[in-house]
């Protein structure tokens, strides 16, 4: 236990740790494995929760909304929501921002430049650039990073869960860094068992001795007889053959392995089956829709919301940014051709807005609204029925 507690006090050179993990205090690590942004990833459950995490929010569309009467309309998105910056796009941006979020429980996003109300060129702050945030008696921020310091009005910060009086939010890598390093340390045995073990698939024992020129040909006329082939083995000598299982403990370690894809799929709050996980999550055709509004619900949606308000502060205030989330939450084909012969009938959807929202072409007349007779546009049956509740016979 001593071992452990010293390794983690020791600081590796800027080489291999260059943004001084190991200089920072930190929850305790039991496995023995260096945890860090990098080497977090060669774990390929945290792999592939943190990638579908950032792939999905930075997949869906960005929109810049005006507020009118209480209600929020799509304007003209500025350039700074298509290119951010000179290097990147807005998908790698967005990725960017919301992965950094969920590694490190802190994303912090610099308005460089702007013009008038809203800022022209965004980008990015490593967390481990941001020495100092000064909370001032005025509601403002201060922030002192290695590129010099900034204010509140240029530059946002996103935490991922942040308790009273903290300054910084809690770090999902240093919060798993024992369930990460158990997983780093199990796949390097694995790695090392089978490149450097050298394990037999079976053994020929026999109680005489053999030379090594003997040994060798008892192993190749084994391997040219019996190889890929079903036929009954003739075994002369003493001779006997044995072979090699894995062991119950190495099935456990198997076991053990799937628990942690569990675990890091629970803290991120993944569907197990979205991490090709195995146990207790499997998917039907039928709750898959429902599956994929979950996921939205309450996984991506708190990572959505924190980006929207945070960089909806850059603009003014009747202007706000939004993800549109529904290509995410779109029923199957069958359910939303009902749903949208249902909106027709009563006469809150018309034909050419359910055409917009399958991406198709409108059609004249498309615009009419229809009332839940069939076939009657609302226009004909004012004209026909009246106002009256009870139309004369």
């Amino acid at each position: 236990m001593a071992l452990f507690r010293a390794f983690e006090r020791r600081a590796l050179p800027p080489s291999l740790d260059p943004y001084g993990v190991t200089l920072r205090p930190a929850i305790a690590n039991w496995s023995g494995e260096l945890v860090t942004e990098t080497t977090a990833f060669a774990h390929s459950a945290m792999l592939g929760a943190i990638t579908l995490i950032a792939d999905s929010v930075a997949s869906m569309p960005v929109d810049l909304m005006r507020e009118v009467d209480g209600r929020y309309e799509s304007i003209t998105r500025p350039s700074v929501l298509v290119k951010p910056n000179s290097r990147q796009t807005m998908f790698e941006f967005v990725h960017q921002a919301i992965a950094t979020l969920a590694v490190h429980g802190n994303a912090y996003i610099l308005a460089s430049s702007r013009v008038g109300d809203a800022p022209t060129v965004m980008t990015n702050i490593h967390p481990d650039h941001v020495r100092r945030v000064v909370y001032n008696e005025d509601g403002t921020t201060n922030y002192e990073t290695q590129f010099g310091n900034f204010t509140s009005d240029e530059m946002k910060a996103m935490r991922w869960l942040v308790f009273p009086n903290q300054t910084f939010g809690l770090s999902p890598l240093q919060a798993m860094r024992n369930t990460i390093g158990t997983g780093i340390a199990m796949d390097r045995f694995l790695a090392q068992f089978y490149g450097e073990g050298g394990t037999p698939s079976s053994v020929l024992e026999t109680d005489g001795t053999l030379t090594e020129e003997q040994a060798r040909l008892v192993r190749d006329t084994w391997e040219d007889s019996y190889r890929q082939r079903r036929r009954p083995a003739v075994l002369v000598g003493g001779m006997k053959w044995r072979p090699i299982t894995t062991s119950a403990a190495d099935m456990e370690m198997l076991g053990h392995r799937e628990a942690i894809v569990r675990d890091i799929a629970r803290a991120y709050r993944i569907p197990l089956h979205l991490l090709n996980g195995t146990g207790g999550d499997s998917q039907t055709y039928q709750n898959v829709e429902s599956a994929g509004i979950n996921f939205v619900r309450y996984t991506l949606l708190p990572y959505i919301r924190r980006f929207e308000m945070a960089i909806s502060e850059f603009f003014p205030v009747n202007q706000a940014i939004r993800f549109d989330t529904d290509e995410f939450q779109r029923a199957d084909l069958l359910t939303r051709v009902r749903a949208q012969q249902t909106q027709i009938a009563s006469g809150t959807l018309s034909p050419n807005e359910a055409r917009f929202e399958e991406g198709r072409e409108p059609y004249e007349g498309g615009d009419q609204f229809f009332v839940a007779m069939s076939g009657v546009s609302a226009n004909i049956a004012d004209e026909t029925l009246g106002t009256d509740a009870n139309p004369p016979k």
